[in-house]
C-alpha cells in the first residue's frame, strides 16, 4: 500500500480525500476534480455553470496545496492572489494528485430557500390535520411532488380528508451540476452518464424526503396509492429519464407535451411498484408543469377577469387571461434574480440581506439579514436584498436611469478613470478578515438584463393577447413569493398598471396545483385541455422583442 491508497493491475491508484467541516472521507482515483469528489459524497458545492469554469463560485481551501494539479489561467482570472496563498482553488478546476483535507464553504441556512414551499401545507389545508382522524389502509394517502430548478417540495396528503399531513423540502441537490437548467442540459449533453446522474440525484432526494414525511406523519409507505409530479420542462424531463437535449436547440420541443403516467417501479419511487405517477402536461420547453398547475391552483382559465400570474426564478413564466383566452410565455430573468452571478450574491439563507433601505439625503444604508438572531454579519445579498438596493439606489439618485452609478455620491467606489464601479450597502466580517457587501456595476447590468426580460414578456404578452389591463396580478415561485413587489415596479421590472390591480403573492402556486390534482383526479382532463388550448408566445421570434429588451433596461426616472 502507498500513500495514496491500492493499486491492483489495471486499476487506477486512489487517494483519500477529507471534507471539512462534514469530516467526510473517501477514496477517488488521481486526476478527479475535487467536484467530482464532492458531488461522490452528496456534498453540496456551488455551481452557477455547471463546472464549467464559468463562474467562479465553487470555491474552497486545499491542504496542502502541493497535492493538487497547477494552477490554470481561470483559477488566476477569478481567484485573488490572497486567495490562493490561503489554498484556494475551484473545485471545477482542481484535481487531485495526493491526499486532500478540502474545507468547503458552509452556506449556513435557517432554511429559508426551503421553508418557501415546506410550510406551504398550512396555507393549502382549510384546517390543521388530526392524525388520529386520518383514514388509513392500502390507497388512502397521496403524494404531491415539485421539482424546481432550486428548490424539492413533498406533500404528504389524506386522499379521503383532503388534509396534508406533512410536508417537506430541501434545496434541489442536482444544483451540484449546475444552478440552472441550461446548465443541467449542458451536463447531460456533454457527460455519458449525465442523464441518469441527474435522474439518481433526483430520485433518491425524493426518496429521503419521503421517508421524512412518512416518519413524521406515523404513515406507512404501502398507503400511499398515487403520486402527482409538476416541475418546469427540464426537471420534468430529468425525473422521468426522458433526455433533455432537444430543450437546448432551437426550436426548444420537449419529448411530449402530453401528460405522462408511470408506476413507482418505473422511476426508482420507493413505494409500492404498482402505484400510479401522474406527470403533468407542458406547454413547450420553457413553460412548463409547474406553470400548468399554477394556472391550476388560479383557475385563471375559469375567471371572469383577466389575471396576469407570473411565477419568477431562474426562468419567469407568464401566464395572461380569463376564461376567454389564456396566453403564456417564458423569458429568462437569469439567476441573478436568486444570487447567482452577481458579486456578493447569495441564496436566501442564515446571512444574506433581504432587505435595504437607502437614506436619500446623507445615503446610508440600513438592511435586514436573514436569521439576524443568531447571524449578526452580513455574508451577501439574496434576491429580494438585491431587488430592495437597486430600488433604493435609484430613488435615491445613485444610479441613474441607463445604470450607471452617480460617481461623486458617498458610497460610490471609482476606478483609476473616475467611473463609478460599485456602492458599499454593508461591512461584513470573515474570520478576522474585514471585507464589504457591495453592488457593482456589473451586477446592476444583470438587474437590468433579467428586468428587462420580464417587464418585455409582459409588455409584448399583454400586446399579442389584446389587453391593456389586467385585474389580478398573482406572484409565485421561489422568488416572487419574497421579494417587494413595489421595488419591482419602481425599476420597471413590473409595469406601471400593478399600481391599479389587485396583488396577491402565493408562495408555491405550482406546488398547490399538484396538490390538487392528487386529491381529485377529475381536474386532470381539466388541465390537460387548459394546458393543450393556452396560446404561446415565443418572445425570441416576436419582430419587437430586441428593440423592447433594449428600451425596457434602462431604469424609469423618478
Amino acid at each position: 500500500m502507498t500513500e495514496k491508497g491500492f493499486q491492483k493491475d489495471g486499476q487506477e491508484a486512489e487517494i483519500r480525500v477529507t471534507f471539512q467541516p462534514q469530516s467526510r472521507s473517501c477514496k477517488v482515483p488521481e486526476g478527479r476534480t475535487i467536484m467530482a469528489a464532492a458531488a461522490s459524497q452528496a456534498i453540496d458545492l456551488r455551481s452557477d455553470c455547471g463546472g464549467r469554469g464559468k463562474c467562479g463560485k465553487c470555491l474552497v481551501e486545499v491542504s496542502p496545496a502541493a497535492h493538487v494539479s497547477q494552477i490554470t489561467e481561470i483559477e488566476s482570472q477569478y481567484l485573488s492572489d490572497e486567495a490562493l496563498k490561503k489554498g484556494g482553488r475551484l473545485a471545477c478546476r482542481a484535481q487531485i494528485t495526493g491526499p486532500l483535507s478540502v474545507s468547503v464553504p458552509q452556506a449556513g441556512t435557517d432554511g429559508r430557500e426551503a421553508l418557501g414551499k415546506s410550510l406551504e401545507a398550512d396555507a393549502i389545508n382549510d384546517v390543521r390535520p388530526h392524525l388520529k382522524s386520518r383514514s388509513t389502509g392500502e390507497n388512502s394517502l397521496g403524494l404531491a411532488i415539485d421539482i424546481g430548478t432550486t428548490t424539492l417540495a413533498l406533500y404528504l396528503c389524506d386522499l379521503h380528508s383532503g388534509a396534508i399531513l406533512h410536508s417537506a423540502a430541501e434545496a434541489n441537490p442536482q444544483r451540484r451540476y449546475g444552478e440552472d437548467v441550461i446548465s443541467r442540459i449542458a451536463y447531460s449533453n456533454d457527460h455519458q452518464q449525465g442523464l441518469e446522474i441527474l435522474r439518481t440525484t433526483i430520485v433518491e432526494a425524493i426518496n429521503n424526503l419521503l421517508g421524512l414525511c412518512l416518519q413524521n406523519s406515523g404513515a406507512d409507505r404501502q398507503e400511499i396509492g398515487k403520486v402527482t409530479v409538476v416541475g418546469n420542462t427540464t426537471m420534468q424531463h430529468l425525473f422521468a429519464g426522458l433526455h433533455p437535449g432537444k430543450l437546448g436547440l432551437s426550436p426548444y420541443m420537449p419529448e411530449s407535451c402530453s401528460a405522462r403516467h408511470y408506476r413507482a417501479a418505473d422511476l426508482g419511487l420507493a413505494l409500492n411498484k404498482e402505484c400510479s405517477v401522474y406527470l403533468f402536461p407542458v406547454v413547450s420547453g420553457f413553460v412548463g408543469g409547474d406553470t400548468v398547475g399554477a394556472m391550476l391552483w388560479e383557475k385563471t382559465y375559469l375567471r371572469d377577469e383577466v389575471s396576469l400570474v407570473i411565477d419568477i426564478g431562474t426562468n419567469g413564466e407568464i401566464v395572461l387571461g380569463n376564461r376567454e383566452s389564456t396566453w403564456v410565455a417564458s423569458c429568462a430573468t437569469g439567476p441573478a434574480l436568486e444570487g447567482a452571478h452577481i458579486e456578493c450574491g447569495m441564496r436566501a439563507s442564515a446571512g444574506a440581506i433581504e432587505k435595504v433601505v437607502v437614506d436619500p439625503i446623507n445615503y446610508l444604508v440600513d438592511y435586514t439579514l436573514i436569521g439576524e438572531d443568531t447571524v449578526r454579519t452580513p455574508r451577501g445579498l439574496c434576491g429580494s436584498g438585491i431587488i430592495d438596493a437597486v430600488a433604493e439606489m435609484v430613488q435615491a439618485g445613485l444610479i441613474l436611469a441607463n445604470g450607471r452609478l452617480c460617481e461623486g455620491l458617498p458610497g460610490i467606489v471609482v476606478d483609476e478613470k473616475g467611473i463609478g464601479r460599485e456602492f458599499v450597502i454593508a461591512e461584513g466580517g470573515k474570520s478576522s478578515e474585514k471585507y464589504r457587501i457591495v453592488l457593482t456595476l456589473a451586477d446592476i447590468r444583470q438587474v437590468q438584463l433579467a428586468k428587462s426580460a420580464l417587464g418585455t414578456g409582459i409588455k409584448l404578452l399583454m400586446k399579442k393577447a389584446g389587453i391593456d389591463k389586467f385585474e389580478r396580478l398573482v406572484l409565485t415561485g421561489a422568488f416572487g413569493a419574497r421579494f417587494n413587489w413595489r421595488n419591482a415596479l419602481v425599476i420597471g421590472m413590473l409595469p406601471e398598471i400593478t399600481s391599479q390591480a389587485e396583488v396577491t403573492i402565493v408562495g408555491n402556486a405550482a406546488g398547490r396545483g399538484a396538490v390538487l390534482a392528487l386529491l381529485n383526479e377529475e381536474l386532470r382532463a381539466e388541465i390537460e385541455l387548459a394546458a393543450q388550448n393556452a396560446h404561446l408566445l415565443e418572445l425570441a421570434e416576436d419582430p419587437d422583442f430586441g428593440m423592447e429588451f433594449v428600451l425596457q433596461t434602462t431604469f424609469p426616472k423618478r
